[in-house]
């Protein structure tokens, strides 16, 4: 069972409706072509639409609930669609496709998961060896600032509306620092309230992760044999400046 098998059923009323990224990876797609892979695609977000778009689309997920999710999603898709699209069981530290793509993408901070040096190395010499000469690889990444890690500690709660039948989620998440190794505790508190307030479901998410700064991100892209093509600070494609709080690094093969 995967750490990230809890997030399955809510992570779609979380995230669901993000969409600022991804004109940014169609862009990309359309320059680069197919075949695409996306890492750590859970429930299918950015892989559908890259799909419907009519770009051959492999996504590898460790979470067999997630892909469970997306799996559900692709079967009520046109054929033409579906047909696009196949999805892995895999560990983005250690996968074998036996194939080569032309994009590979790490979106919505996923790499971050990766808790140690070695691991991030090894899921980078990894993608590089499924990257076709000149392809590109895209990481997208929470620029870790200075104000909220002086914290040590920081808490913050956010209201989520279900439309399908007007339930309120409660989300108070709370992240903890450990500077010294530039890991983060990040616990969600869940509560759904019914439309009369009454407290119908809680559940609590944990995950550790491993904030990185620019630079670093930088150096290990280059300890992977890759050349960093840019770094963008929004999706719209600004420059990456500290405080838009993205950072998108997009790297090459040479």
């Amino acid at each position: 069972m995967s750490s990230y098998d809890g997030w399955a059923e809510i992570y779609d009323v979380i995230y669901g409706n993000f969409k600022e990224d991804l004109p940014l990876y169609l862009e990309y797609a359309k320059q680069k072509g197919s075949p695409i892979l996306e890492i750590a695609c859970g429930t299918g977000r950015v892989l559908i639409p890259l799909a419907e778009a009519g770009y051959e689309v492999w996504g590898i997920d460790i979470s067999p609930a997630m892909l469970a999710k997306t799996q559900g999603k692709i079967l009520k898709l046109p054929e033409n669609v579906r047909k696009k699209i196949r999805l892995v069981q895999a560990d983005m530290r250690d996968f074998d496709l036996d194939m080569r793509f032309s994009l590979v993408l790490i979106p919505a901070w996923s790499f971050i998961s990766l808790l140690t040096v070695e691991d991030q190395i090894q899921t980078l010499e990894h993608i590089g060896k499924h990257l076709k000469d000149g392809g590109i690889l895209m990481i997208d990444l929470f620029a870790p600032r200075y104000d909220f890690l002086a914290q040590d500690r920081r808490q913050a709660i956010n209201k989520i509306t279900i439309p399908e039948n007007n339930h309120v989620i409660f989300r108070t998440e709370i992240n903890r620092y450990d500077h010294s190794n530039q890991l983060m505790d990040a616990d969600s508190l869940l509560e759904e309230y019914d439309e009369k307030g009454n407290l119908i479901h809680s559940f609590h998410l944990s995950l550790k992760l491993r904030y990185i700064f620019r630079y670093e991100m930088e150096h290990l892209l280059k300890l992977s044999g890759f050349d960093l093509e840019t770094v963008y600070g929004t999706f719209d494609r600004k420059p990456y400046d500290y405080k838009s709080g993205e950072m998108i690094f997009v790297a090459s093969k040479p």
